[in-house]
């Protein structure tokens, strides 16, 4: 395995616990499509959370694990395209 020289730790909040759930929803719907496209430039690994220690927050955590900087460029597009296409 090889070890990530890059990584990001964004958080994402949501009105309610609701929104949260349809978002994780279709993530799960599409991923299968971009997962491969990310892989290939570059992310090691992706891990979300949800996070508990915000009492009536909803609120998400994604790990996001390159290879290395140019890994992380690379895959700027792609995420820009599924805020595009799947919103």
């Amino acid at each position: 395995m090889s070890k990530s020289k890059l990584i990001n730790y964004t958080t994402q909040d949501f009105q309610t616990e609701k929104d949260l759930e349809l978002n994780d929803f279709r993530w799960n719907q599409i991923k299968d499509k971009y997962l491969p496209k990310l892989k290939e430039n570059g992310l090691l690994r992706m891990v979300t959370t949800k996070i508990w220690n915000k009492e009536g927050v909803s609120r998400l955590g994604h790990l996001f694990e390159y290879e290395d900087d140019k890994s992380f460029q690379k895959c700027q597009p792609i995420f820009q395209e599924i805020e595009r296409n799947e919103k």
